[in-house]
């Protein structure tokens, strides 16, 4: 029976559970076998998985789409693997309980600073080209300013139906949406085309090495791909970057374009958040090399307004209220300001 001991001290006690070893019997070996069945089971389903995949992974390899998907599923594998590392990760934080394995501290370790390349080559869905044709499958009509207005804007009633924040892979809020374009895609990608912008590139392995290579060696890169934000779930559409005198890429104005599900006078509803990124350096979050982005957001939407109206073909109809003002950090740690305030285009 289990039994309480008084510790040295008056008020103390000291627990300890004192147990006869019954020692091993029929119904003890047999409950053993029975509890051990299932781990035998997964290590064959284990060897089994490695066999086919060692197979596949052989088939894969005699042509160029196999080879490609090939290393897809790899990546999508160790993705996945980092980001079970960091939920255990942030898991075993919140329980207060740190591994007792230095292996496990390293792994756990690792798995987060692999979550941000995983989320760096997750932009590969951003597309210029299906930009172009990109339209929503349901499209819900916002009401106009005004009927026969000669650009269109939409109604002050209708602005807080728009999506007003980007967001981290997490969920947590970053950036406030600062832009509003009313216009196709073909439309937007000709606007910035004219006003001297370039389109990121898709995000590839090919092209993330480029953009690391690039920027530490403070070469031109007009097209490099940008890192990924989230809208409601969704990854920016399309992105442009322009770069200043002397086409460093490490300095860059860039902004991330997302499609709604919104139309305003049968013109598609685009929302977009901008950023300058004034230099090159360690992330805060993670030890990889990444832009740092300038503080003052409002700035870089004024910039890339003064751009596109600069021709006369667009122009500012209204400045609608998204946020009130507020401070807040990006997903690589940096910190911005906002009036929180965007621009219509149209």
């Amino acid at each position: 029976m289990p039994q309480i001991h008084h510790g040295p001290r008056s008020g103390a006690f000291a627990y300890s559970l004192e147990q006869a070893n019954p020692g091993p019997s029929r119904a003890g070996l047999g409950s053993a076998s029975t509890r051990r069945w299932p781990l035998w089971l997964a290590r064959f389903a284990t060897l089994g998985a490695l066999v086919a995949a060692c197979w596949g992974a052989q088939e894969a390899l005699g042509d160029a789409k196999g080879r490609e998907m090939l290393f897809m599923s790899v990546l999508t594998c160790t993705v996945l693997f980092a980001l079970f590392l960091l939920w255990a990760y942030e898991a075993s934080n919140k329980a207060g309980k740190i591994p007792r394995s230095r292996a496990a501290r390293a792994a756990m370790t690792f798995g987060a600073s692999c979550v941000a390349v995983g989320v760096f080559l997750a932009g590969a869905q951003a597309d210029a080209v299906h930009a172009l044709t990109k339209v929503a499958h349901r499209p819900r009509p916002l009401l106009p300013v005004a009927d026969g207005a000669d650009r269109p804007g939409i109604h002050h009633d209708q602005v807080p139906l728009l999506p007003r924040f980007s967001a981290k892979m997490s969920g947590a809020t970053q950036a406030p949406v600062s832009l509003v374009f009313l216009g196709s895609g073909a439309d937007l990608l000709e606007e910035f085309g004219n006003a001297g912008w370039h389109a990121a590139d898709r995000v590839t392995p090919r092209t993330a090495v480029r953009a690391c290579a690039r920027g530490l060696l403070n070469r031109p890169y007009p097209t490099a791909p940008v890192f990924p934000s989230f809208l409601e779930g969704k990854l920016h559409d399309v992105a442009f970057q322009r770069t200043d005198a002397g086409g460093s890429s490490r300095r860059r104005h860039h902004v991330r374009w997302w499609l709604t599900d919104f139309t305003c006078e049968g013109k598609q509803v685009w929302v977009a958040t901008a950023s300058y990124d004034a230099g090159v350096g360690l992330g805060r979050i993670f030890p990889m090399p990444i832009h740092h982005i300038d503080p003052d957001i409002d700035a870089e939407r004024d910039y890339i307004v003064r751009s596109l109206t600069a021709s006369g073909r667009l122009r500012v109809t209204q400045e609608v209220r998204i946020t009130q003002p507020m401070t807040g950090r990006n997903a690589a740690g940096d910190s911005f300001y906002t009036q929180g305030t965007a621009f219509v285009l149209a």
